[in-house]
């Protein structure tokens, strides 16, 4: 290092510096894209969730509106159109 010492110029300097601001806005840029991402994956999932809720919900009305029974239909009857 002490050897570098003399042979130290301005440009180096301003060279480390270009370099360390482009290495700056590399990170700036990609923690936005990263952040836009994440926001972007929440507003999905919380449709998702919504989708899912209004599902269960409208499955849940069939209880007030329509009697469900358990039955399993045998190929047969089917194809007798019973």
């Amino acid at each position: 290092m002490q050897a570098n010492k003399l042979a130290w110029k301005l440009s180096h300097d301003e060279s480390l510096f270009e370099k360390m601001n482009y290495l700056q806005d590399n990170v700036l840029a990609s923690s936005h894209l990263v952040h836009n991402s994440i926001d972007e994956l929440s507003r999905a999932i919380n449709a998702a969730e919504t989708t899912l809720s209004n599902a269960i919900n409208a499955f849940g009305q069939l209880n007030y509106t329509k009697f469900l029974e358990n039955v399993k239909i045998c190929p047969e009857l089917i194809s007798l159109g019973c």
